[in-house]
This record gives C-alpha cells, sequence and structure tokens, in this order.
C-alpha cells in the first residue's frame, strides 16, 4: 500500500501516459505480501530542523517535506498488488519508506482493505478540507494517517518466511537510472542491492533477509531511492515481500523443467544464452582449494561449448570465485572469449543472471543454467523459475533438446563476436556520462535498407521473425514456404536492414514487409535484433519509410501493432514517435502515422538505400 494521502492530481495531469500498460507478471504468482505503507520521506531527513536550514524544503499540505513532486497518485492504467500503480515522480534526496509489520494477507485481503482506506481517506478528507481554515495543516488527516500506520501492524498473520522481495515499475525516463533497495535496522544497513532500470518496464526479485524474531518488526524499515541528482518517474506496481503460490514454488524446483508452462513464468520455446557454474563443471575440481594448476578442463564441457557458439547460442558464467583467477584460468585453457559478461563473484546467482539479461538485452526465460550445485539451481528456481536448469552431469543430452535446436545462419555463427563489439561500444560511451544521444552519434551508426535476395539473407530475416520477441511488430512466425511466398508477393516491400557503426558491421539486424496494396501502405511486419535496440534505428527506418511513402503520394502509414508481454521496447517506439491509434481489435492497436507532421531524421542514424529498388512497380501502389 501507498501513501496516496497527499498526492495532487492536478500537477500530475500534465504528466504523459502510456500507450498501454501491460498486466503484472505476478498477478497470479503471489499468494500473499506484507502489510506495507511506502511513506515519501528524505534521504537526508533531520525532522524538524531540516524544514527551516534545508534549500531543498518544499512544504507540504500538512507542513512537511514534499519530496516527490505531485505525491503518489494512483495510476488507473496500471494494476499490480492494487488495482492500480503507484504513480510518482522523485525529487532530488526523495525516497520510499516503509516499516515492516512482518503481517502477511492474502492479495484479494490487501485490495478489500485498499478499499475502504480510500472510502474513510475520503470521509476524513472531505472534513480535513472543510476546516481547513481552522487546521490549515491538514491535522485532522494527519491523525487518521498515524491511526492507519497503527491499525497496519496488527492486521494479519506474522510470517518470516516470504519468497522474494518484488519490485515491478514502469519508468518514463528515457535513460537508464539506479534505484538503491535497502534494509535497515534503527537505521544501521543490513542489506543494500543497486538496481539498473531502463525506459519502459522493470521487473527485479531479490532475497531481502527478515527478522527472526517477531518483536524486531518495528525496527526494520525497507526504503527504495533514485541513486540520481536529477528527478525521475516512475510507477510502481509491485514493492512488496511476497509468499508465492505452493503450486509455483513446486513447478520452479530443480527436475521439473519441462511442466512449467503451468506457471506463469515459464522458459521460451528457444534457449539463447547458456550460463556456465565452472568448478566441477566447467572443470574438475575446486580452483580456490586445488588451485589453478591442479583443475583439468572437462572435454565434454568445451565440445558443448563450441557447439553452442556455432548456433549463435550465447554464453556466459555465473560462478563463486575470485574474479581474476577464474578468468586467468579459462584464459590459459583458450576459452575466455565464449563468454559474454561474465559473473564471477560471491553474489546470488539469481541476482547474477539478471544483471547479465540485462546486459544482454533478452529475456531471463530464454537462459539455461548449467550447475552441479543442488543449492545453487535452487536458488535460480525459487527466484527465476522461468530459467532452464541442467546439471553437469546432462552435457550430452543438451544436444538433443528441442530448446537448442536453432537454425544455424552465417550471422548466427558471427553472434558472440558482435557481442564482443558491443561491449567495446560500452567501454566507450563510459567517456560521454549520461549525454547517450550524443555518444550515439559519435559511433556513426547507419543503416542500409535492401531487397532480401541471396539465400543467407532471407534465412537471416527467417531466423529474425523466428528469433525476436522485444522488437517484433505482429508476432507473427512463418514457415520457410509461407516466408518465400510473402518474397514473392508483388503488392509487398520487403526490406532487410543491415547496420554498421565505426566500431564494426552488425550484419542484418531487422526485416520489414509493407502492404502497398490497399489504399495507404501498411506495414504487416517489422522485427529488430536486440543487439541495436535502443539505438534509433527503429526510429530512423520509419523516418525513411514515411519519407519515401510520402514522395509515393500517401498521406499515412499504418501500422497493425500486437501487444505482447514481450514488446514492450517496439511499443515504446511508437510512443515516442507521434503514431496515433485509430482502432484496435483485441490485442491488435491499429496506428497511424500523419506523414504531412511527421518528424524527419534526427541525425543519430543515416540512412541509405541506394541497394533497395525504390522503382519497381509494386511502389506506385500505395499512391492511388
Amino acid at each position: 500500500m501507498f501513501e496516496f494521502d497527499w498526492g495532487s492530481k492536478e500537477i500530475w495531469s500534465n504528466e504523459p501516459a502510456v500507450l498501454q500498460a501491460r498486466e503484472s507478471s505476478l498477478e497470479k504468482a503471489v499468494r500473499s505480501a506484507m502489510l506495507l505503507e511506502w511513506e515519501e520521506h528524505c534521504v537526508e531527513c533531520a525532522v524538524p530542523h531540516c524544514y527551516a536550514s534545508c534549500s531543498l524544503y518544499a512544504a507540504r499540505r500538512d507542513g512537511k517535506c514534499a519530496r516527490l513532486v505531485y505525491g503518489i497518485v494512483r495510476n488507473r492504467s496500471f494494476r499490480g498488488l492494487l488495482r492500480c500503480g503507484a504513480d510518482l515522480r522523485f525529487r532530488r534526496w526523495a525516497k520510499l519508506e516503509a516499516t515492516l509489520t512482518g503481517r502477511f494477507l492474502s492479495v484479494k485481503s490487501i485490495r478489500v482493505l485498499d478499499n475502504i482506506d480510500q472510502l474513510l481517506t475520503s470521509i476524513v478528507g472531505g472534513i480535513a478540507n472543510l476546516i481547513s481554515t481552522i487546521s490549515p495543516q491538514r491535522r485532522l488527516k494527519s491523525m487518521w494517517i498515524r491511526c492507519r500506520e497503527k491499525a497496519i501492524q496488527r492486521v494479519g498473520r506474522r510470517n518470516a518466511a516470504c519468497d522474494q522481495f518484488a519490485i515491478e515499475c514502469y519508468s518514463f525516463e528515457r535513460e537508464p537510472w539506479r534505484m538503491i533497495v535497502e534494509l535497515r535496522k534503527q537505521s544501521v544497513p543490513v542489506y543494500r542491492q543497486s538496481l539498473r532500470l531502463q525506459f519502459g518496464y522493470n521487473s527485479f526479485s531479490m532475497r531481502i533477509p527478515l527478522p527472526a524474531h517477531a518483536e524486531n518488526w518495528s525496527d526494520y524499515k525497507v526504503m527504495a531511492y533514485p541513486d540520481e541528482n536529477r528527478e525521475i518517474r516512475a510507477v510502481f506496481t509491485w514493492l512488496d515481500f511476497v509468499v508465492l503460490s505452493p503450486k509455483l514454488v513446486s513447478a520452479s524446483s530443480p527436475g521439473a523443467r519441462g511442466d512449467a508452462e503451468a506457471t506463469p513464468a515459464a522458459p521460451a520455446a528457444k534457449a539463447k544464452c547458456v550460463a556456465w557454474d565452472l568448478d566441477n563443471t566447467i572443470w574438475e575440481g575446486t580452483l580456490i582449494e586445488d588451485g589453478p594448476g591442479k583443475i583439468k578442463l572437462r572435454s565434454e564441457a568445451v565440445d558443448l561449448i563450441r557447439w553452442l557458439d556455432e548456433r549463435g547460442i550465447m554464453q556466459t558464467i555465473v560462478s563463486k570465485n575470485d574474479h581474476e583467477q577464474a578468468m586467468e584460468a579459462l584464459k590459459q585453457f583458450g576459452i575466455d572469449e565464449y563468454f559474454l559478461y561474465p559473473a564471477i563473484n560471491w553474489g546470488s546467482k539469481s541476482a547474477n543472471l539478471r544483471q547479465i539479461a540485462n546486459r544482454l538485452n533478452i529475456n531471463l526465460d530464454t537462459f539455461a543454467l548449467i550447475d552441479d550445485s543442488e543449492f545453487e539451481r535452487s536458488e535460480v528456481a525459487a527466484a527465476l523459475p522461468m530459467v532452464r536448469l541442467y546439471r553437469e552431469t546432462a552435457l550430452e543430452e543438451l544436444k538433443r533438446l528441442a530448446e537448442f535446436d536453432v537454425p544455424i545462419t552465417a550471422a548466427s555463427a558471427l553472434r558472440r563476436s558482435s557481442y564482443l563489439t558491443e561491449m567495446k561500444r560500452e567501454r566507450a560511451q563510459e567517456t560521454f556520462g549520461t549525454d547517450y544521444l550524443e555518444f550515439l552519434r559519435s559511433c556513426q551508426l547507419k543503416l542500409r535498407t535492401l531487397a532480401p535476395e541471396s539465400e543467407s539473407e532471407r534465412a537471416r530475416c527467417l531466423e529474425l521473425i523466428q528469433r525476436s520477441n522485444q522488437l517484433n511488430l505482429s508476432s507473427r512466425r512463418y514457415t520457410v514456404e509461407e516466408f518465400a511466398d510473402l518474397l514473392a508477393n508483388p503488392r509487398m516491400l520487403n526490406v532487410a536492414m543491415q547496420c554498421e557503426d565505426r566500431f564494426g558491421d552488425y550484419g542484418i539486424v531487422g526485416f520489414a514487409s509493407i502492404d502497398l496494396g490497399e489504399q495507404e501502405p501498411a506495414v504487416r511486419d517489422f522485427v529488430l535484433s536486440c543487439r541495436v535496440a535502443q539505438k534509433r534505428v527503429e526510429h530512423a527506418f520509419y523516418a525513411w519509410l514515411g519519407g519515401r511513402m510520402k514522395e509515393r503520394g500517401a498521406r499515412r502509414l499504418l501500422v497493425r501493432l500486437v501487444r505482447t508481454d514481450r514488446n514492450t521496447p517496439l511499443v515504446k517506439v511508437f510512443e515516442e514517435m507521434p503514431f496515433r491509434q485509430i482502432g484496435a481489435d483485441g490485442a491488435a492497436a491499429l496506428l497511424a502515422l500523419d506523414l504531412d507532421s511527421a518528424p524527419g531524421a534526427d541525425g543519430v542514424v543515416t540512412v541509405d538505400d541506394s541497394a533497395l529498388d525504390m522503382t519497381a512497380q509494386n511502389m506506385t501502389a500505395g499512391s492511388r
């Protein structure tokens, strides 16, 4: 629950909305949650002296400091633990803070309590407004809030055994930012985690140690705040200690990977990244105990590593070891460059997998973990039930599993080197600080459009259609024959997209099909590799396509967007560009771009269409 009492809908109404919010992935997974009330506070709080001495003090209606621009407002476009999202904008030094209660209620019961609270708060607030001349600091309302806080400490059952601390929030910030989550006992930190949030939906789970004795609960406070010196807007749908349903927990135990479709967090059909443990998995022996001279590389592991690499399945390391010593051992064995963003540290493996997924920009349900430790597999299974788990004894079996049966193309064989080049880009980006657009301009990104004609070009485009989820317009999958028919259709403009920058060639990263046989040109398919996500390539493509269609006499460009729980990154693109929704059909939205007022190229990505025949007969169909 959140302190919605001081929210200002008048200020909040000026904030931009989202095209369409998605349902929470935790809706059916959570059995109960701890009763918490999140309030606005300051990270450097020294009440009441700071009210007079602090230059950042901004008076709230009750006289306290308003560290959130418009307080916490119910955003009905979202749904999480409550039937709304908690919409807020952090000022500098702002934080959310809640006192632990240790009392858990079912999701349904918490929603009933929230409805009762809304009713009573509305009544008390109305009376407070009537007597505001007598009590300008809203003391009646403040008294009600204190009574509510005491009531929350007494409702529900005590339970120290929760599964995880769950966070789901939508970030409106175009640039990534970091949020700190802390647990403190009487002002002394006992847990601290830094999370990286990107524009759009973000989801995290972590195990935060809870007090073992019931009488100590009120000594603990949990807090969340930006590690940034700027205003940050976010909508929180979950910020809670939760207990998962028994069915979900049992389904995510080791050995239950094949039946995971019964849970809302099931593995994807195909694996995109395999995470390896080191000790007694890649090599025989324990590095720290045996030393680098006594460990022995397992031949079956090396064979599988090379087999996966040939298929474009990425690989990484999650191992509890000394980073420098382990990397030196991998180099001596000659296999260090097979692994992207290796996480070799003493943190939890589930947390490391989340960070790697964030760096690779792929979903966690496309990950697989190979680990000899039953404890580590159990930890990942409980926190990340969507990750496939395998024992170190099953290496030969993996080659026969459907999740690793992916087509081999020229691009898939080069996928690892492409990500290694991307790591160089990231190191270069660090020199530009927070000026991300300036960094992108320095990369000299070039997008080349062409018709997919050669066998390798067509195979790569089909691979993108089959594998892409986050940047996929229709989520339509084609067979080889169906795709050949699409390419042969005279009313379709089929475009492959090849991208490069000063660091190297990305290869073919996208495909689009545009129907020119209707009154107005309509994009039927659009897929883009996650390797160029957030690099303005999508924006450059639609600016180019809109310009070419306008030259052909079209007034509007139509797009039929089928929203899924995976393609939110693509939805963001249409939110950023002036597309407007003109119709809907279930999960599909018909969007239109007015070509007379559409923005032109922003100069971040240049487009070269010299290899695309723009004089073909079907190019005139859209101007009829």
